[in-house]
């Protein structure tokens, strides 16, 4: 005649670190063990070791919901770090990372000009090369915030000074995706990235006065719309996208009114490692700065 027997186990703890005081979650486990008395043993020190794999599960779960609750605290104390949401976790965003060290000494309302700028500038982008249309900005509804905050600012902020059509007939490229978010899980990092896309042998021509462009492989294009562009910059940051997408060159679009064009010759490398080490270090720098 067979048997059963239970294995139980739990685990509770004080989470003080999350933002709420003294979290208190709670993790139990019961399994039931069925067995034929006359044909099967079941010693002592198997159902101990079963009820300590049962507590591991347990602890580790806790472990987890420590992490998240002090990633929710940090998310709603610094509004300046954006995150990601990866299953249950939050990771920082590839900006907010590279970022972390930097003083603007801009105050928020004019940075938040430029900001807006720089957004209605990449909607458009991703606009025209998704669907062949060329919108203005006041026509883009999903960014109708983002226009009255620079059309209204005291910095009078313009779009007309780039040119983006323009880049693009100078330097062509074949899009694979734009806007594709990609997460690292190795490093715990999530990002959006502007284009995905190929430089094909048959535009050479019009490439080859860039150093080092790689053809017929996805490459990572990153359209920047700053006066001065800030190419290690912006490596490090596109390394971070090549990295997570097992893509080996980056491309650099640099839309400046500084040129009268509206665009500045298009930047490439195809030398990862190194600004991916950058990051890196970057990364490194945030954990220690903020625990995440």
């Amino acid at each position: 005649m067979k048997r059963t027997i239970e294995i139980t186990a739990s685990y509770t703890g004080t989470i003080s670190t999350g933002q709420w005081e003294n979290l208190k979650p709670f993790f139990a486990l019961k399994e039931t063990l069925e067995y034929d008395p006359d044909t099967q043993e079941l010693p002592d020190e198997k159902i101990i070791e079963r009820q300590a794999e049962l507590q591991k599960i347990n602890e580790d779960a806790f472990k987890r919901q420590d992490a998240i609750a002090y990633q929710e605290k940090i998310a709603n104390t610094y509004k300046n770090i954006r995150f990601y949401d990866v299953g249950d976790k939050k990771y920082p965003s590839v900006t907010s990372i590279i970022n972390m060290d930097k003083d603007f000494h801009i105050p928020p309302d004019e940075l938040n000009q430029f900001s807006s700028r720089g957004t209605l500038i990449h909607k458009q982008v991703e606009i025209f090369l998704t669907t062949g249309e060329w919108k203005v900005p006041k026509d883009i509804e999903e960014c109708s915030f983002e226009y009255l905050s620079v059309v209204n600012g005291n910095l009078g902020l313009d779009f007309e000074d780039v040119d983006f059509r323009a880049f693009y007939e100078s330097y062509p490229f074949k899009v694979i995706e734009c806007e594709k978010t990609v997460v690292n899980n190795d490093h715990q990092y999530a990002g959006r990235v502007d284009i995905i896309g190929i430089i094909e042998e048959e535009n050479k021509a019009k490439w080859d006065k860039v150093e080092g462009v790689k053809y017929g492989v996805p490459t990572i294009f990153d359209v920047k719309t700053a006066t001065t562009i800030d190419k290690i910059h912006g490596f490090t940051q596109g390394a971070a996208y090549a990295r997570a997408e097992g893509i080996e060159q980056i491309c650099l679009i640099p839309l400046t009114k500084e040129n009268k064009c509206g665009f500045a010759k298009a930047l490439t490398t195809t030398n990862i490692e190194r600004y991916f080490n950058l990051f890196l270090n970057k990364r490194k720098l945030f954990r220690d700065r903020y625990g995440i």
